[in-house]
């Protein structure tokens, strides 16, 4: 048997340097996050900016035009959705009366459903319905505290952007020439399947923001809500964050319809409307448009998201996929974590032999890194 003789000093290096990173990560959210944000723009636009750039010789004036075209159907967006906001705070002084009693109305209603005495359901609500009321409302302001970050973070993305497109191919070349000239070629290759992928992720989120959308609110308008447009994207947005994202863009309509409709039919639509939504998401608009870009699959997307939630918050949860995917590709380019690599991809149930029949050489051994 083949002795294998274990560095325990590299061993210790190693566990130091994730230490090191994962704390960098945590304290250097603020810039960091920007910064990765405005790497993926850049992606986006470089095709854009490259386009421009043969029509006009300055570079700066071609990289503001892009910027232009992609910020004006933005601009366009918020302020309709500015619009729709005054419309619906205009209102919420009363919907706020007849949110309280529209939910005391529903609990009863539930109440005499499972057999519940009147007096049971009013301890109920007096012990519990603060609570119940309070607990969205939380979990909402949470939300946005973690993304204010974000947010109040978007003149520094756009300034970051700027610069990632006017200095790309210096920043490419200085990469590039880390790097002997035999390997050159495939750094490139590299380089442009990173671009590939943040490109196409950033554009089938797009596409699934507005399938969403449009679903959203043809079904809200079909059941009759106010402010159908608004309510349906404002929830399209929100369903960038994975798996919460939907039900919390729901929440906000079905609370409207509590406060806005006579009878509970238009809450209780609003709930079937949002839970077939949430299904046609998870396990077909999302995994069709953005799952191809990615390539990763849905246990290590999982726990991804819940590392860079736990590092980040929302915008880790966010981040996750886009970087899994990125990460992905340059395992893939080294020898030693080849196999790790292959392990985050999203047919690796189809390729059940792979290691034995591909990987079974000591240089792609993770415990190669560790030896005397």
């Amino acid at each position: 048997m083949k002795s294998f003789s274990f560095n325990l000093q590299r061993f210790a290096y190693f566990l130091i340097s994730i230490s090191l990173l994962v704390y960098i990560a945590v304290l250097g959210k603020n810039i960091l996050a920007p910064l990765i944000f405005a790497s993926f723009f850049a992606a986006m636009l470089k095709p854009l900016t490259a386009f421009l750039e043969k029509y006009v010789k300055n570079k700066i004036i071609a990289i503001l035009l892009s910027f232009v075209f992609a910020l004006l159907p933005i601009t366009g967006i918020l302020i309709f959705f500015g619009y729709q906001i005054i419309g619906v705070i205009e209102k919420a002084g009363p919907l706020g009366e007849k949110l309280l009693t529209g939910l005391y109305d529903l609990i009863h209603f539930l109440g005499r459903q499972v057999g519940w005495q009147e007096a049971k359901t009013e301890n109920w609500l007096a012990e519990k319905l603060p609570g119940v009321i309070d607990a969205p409302i939380s979990f909402i302001s949470e939300s946005l505290s973690s993304t204010s970050a974000i947010f109040a973070g978007f003149f520094l993305v756009g300034i970051f952007t700027f610069f990632f497109l006017l200095y790309r191919i210096s920043f490419k070349n200085f990469l590039l020439y880390q790097f002997d000239k035999g390997s050159r070629e495939e750094v490139k290759q590299t380089l442009r399947q990173i671009e590939n992928v943040s490109r196409k992720y950033l554009f089938g989120l797009l596409m699934v923001i507005l399938i969403l959308g449009v679903l959203n609110s043809l079904g809200l308008w079909i059941i009759g809500l106010q402010y159908p447009i608004f309510w349906g994207f404002l929830g399209a947005c929100l369903a960038i964050i994975p798996f919460i994202g939907t039900a919390l863009g729901g929440l906000f309509p079905f609370l409207y319809a509590i406060a806005t409709s006579a009878s509970f039919w238009q809450p209780a639509a609003v709930v079937v409307l949002y839970a077939v939504i949430q299904s046609l998401e998870g396990n077909f608009i999302t995994p069709k448009v953005v799952g191809g870009s990615i390539k990763i699959n849905p246990l290590a997307a999982i726990l991804a998201m819940i590392l860079g939630g736990a590092i980040w918050g929302i915008t880790g949860i966010i981040l996750a996929l886009p970087m899994v995917a990125v990460i992905r590709i340059v395992l893939l380019q080294i020898d030693v974590l080849k196999p790790l690599g292959e392990l985050l991809c999203d047919d690796i149930y189809e390729k059940e032999t792979l290691f034995q029949d591909k990987y079974d050489e000591d240089r792609f051994r993770l415990l190669s890194l560790f030896k005397k």
